[in-house]
């Protein structure tokens, strides 16, 4: 977390699991929010991430293509 904090640019915020709402009839709704495009409309700041499991093993050539891969549909819906 500290190698995180000191070379990502930007904090990561809400940037994997589920996010929803549980009514009170027991009525649900869930998103997955993995590769999901954030809009904070005061700010008039739009963002998304990407990002993948780096292991030792880990081709860093190949891990960059994946991830400009995984932002290649938010990439397009933007245009």
């Amino acid at each position: 977390m500290e190698l995180i904090e000191q070379y990502e640019q930007t904090k990561r915020g809400l940037f994997s699991g589920t996010i929803g709402y549980v009514k009170p009839g027991g009525d649900f709704d869930f998103n997955v929010v993995i590769r999901s495009i954030f809009y904070n409309e005061t700010d008039k700041y739009l963002s998304f991430q990407t990002g993948g499991g780096i292991t030792y093993n880990s081709n860093p050539v190949l891990e960059y293509e994946e991830s400009l891969l995984k932002a290649s549909a938010m990439m397009k819906v933007l245009e």
